[in-house]
């Protein structure tokens, strides 16, 4: 490999780095919930918005991944970057429920192109590098840097936001056009083979029916990824009315969720440590435990300070996805990695949008304490049973 590429190929790290930094910069975060109710959406609107954007992110996960793996990474990051430039532009105007479904649709683009492309970016790199072991450092490096860089636009935002809530998605827009630079500046790594042979619809099927049925391990690895993906992250519209149950001030909101991206960060970064210590069998058992366990804690442990439970799953929100894209990535091949762990995301999704209107339902007619029992042991039960077939088929 000539020194030029090699330079070119090593800057394609720390690019990453400042692409997860710049896209990660949600300074509305604290504030979004309010900034709906104040241009006149009720939480009805708000759920379906959400409800929308998740299924709409389903729907492009796997087709935005083959593209990737058809075009290129490079090309699947740029489109990123203008789709999410644009989306934040109709964010910072707009003032109904309309127009911000329109921006949610935009940001669902964005978000599906990066999702998986920027993982096979990455180890595609380092492949060529020669340096593919050091994947899940780097990948903990990526996610511990984009949830440090959510933390501090957590704090900003929430004093930007007590001033007008609008400025908070004002600032995000300079640091969404350099995305489109960024994007640019990268250098396309080398893929084995491209897979071009009979048609892209045949080929994306080919690939899936690989995925979910073919490889039985990777197929039971990616349906547990998903589970733990949607399990983890169907608390998250809970978090407000929980704290307001529990005594917090809503001052101190914005600082609580720096905290928890904080612990999402550090778990990030030493992942690849922790991942040495204790082995694949036993980090797949614990995401499940500690999400399941958090969730029975929160809901039986109600006091000023109980949000600290929640630190639990933040911790499997940062081990999670760079030591499951580990195992995944080993399963698979660079010429359909991307479209593989688009399909994972994908699944992740689909059942986080499924979980939602459920435990949404179950706080309303019920109580939010019972909605989070109710998550609490159906994570337990549903990913105890998977681990079950997992061990069974000797993946763990």
């Amino acid at each position: 490999m000539k020194s030029e590429e090699k330079k070119r190929l090593q800057g394609n790290i720390w690019k990453s780095y400042v692409f997860q930094i710049f896209s990660a910069l949600a300074f509305f975060v604290p504030i979004i919930v309010l900034f709906w109710q104040e241009n006149g959406l009720s939480l009805t609107e708000v759920m379906i918005l959400q409800s929308l954007f998740s299924l709409t992110v389903v729907f492009l996960e796997v087709p935005s991944g083959y593209v990737a793996d058809i075009f290129g990474r490079k090309k699947a990051l740029i489109s990123a970057g203008f789709f999410l430039t644009i989306g934040i532009f109709v964010y910072s105007f707009g003032h109904n429920f309309y127009q911000f479904l329109i921006a949610e649709m935009l940001w669902a683009f964005g978000v599906s192109f990066v999702s998986g492309t920027d993982s096979a970016l990455i180890y595609d790199t380092l492949t060529d590098l020669k340096k593919e072991s050091t994947y899940k450092k780097v990948m903990g490096n990526v996610f511990f840097y984009s949830l440090i860089a959510t933390s501090i636009a957590s704090i900003v935002g929430g004093f930007v936001g007590k001033i007008d809530f609008r400025w908070t998605f004002y600032l995000m827009i300079p640091f969404m056009i350099l995305l489109i630079p960024l994007s640019f500046s990268l250098k396309e790594p080398k893929r084995h083979k491209r897979i071009f042979k009979r048609g892209y619809l045949v080929e994306l099927i080919k690939i899936l029916k690989y995925s979910f049925v073919e490889n039985i391990k990777l197929r039971w690895l990616i349906i547990y990824s998903a589970v733990i993906i949607g399990f983890n992250g169907a608390i998250l519209w809970l978090y407000q009315p929980y704290f307001q149950l529990s005594g917090l001030d809503i001052l101190h909101f914005g600082f609580v969720f720096a905290a928890f991206n904080l612990v999402a960060a550090l778990s990030s970064k030493y992942a690849h440590k922790i991942e040495e210590k204790m082995g694949q069998k036993y980090s797949l058992m614990m995401l499940i435990i500690l999400t399941g366990g958090s969730y029975l804690l929160m809901s039986n442990f109600i006091y000023l300070f109980s949000f600290c439970f929640a630190f639990l799953q933040q911790f499997v929100r940062g081990y999670s996805k760079p030591v499951i894209t580990d195992y995944i990535n080993k399963l698979t091949t660079s010429d359909i990695r991307a479209t593989v762990l688009s399909a994972q995301n994908l699944m992740g999704r689909l059942f986080y949008s499924a979980i939602i209107p459920f435990i949404g339902w179950i706080a309303d007619v019920y109580t939010l304490t019972q909605a989070i029992t109710v998550l609490g042991i159906t994570t337990l039960v549903v990913g105890v049973g998977i681990l079950f077939i997992l061990h069974k088929d000797k993946v763990v």
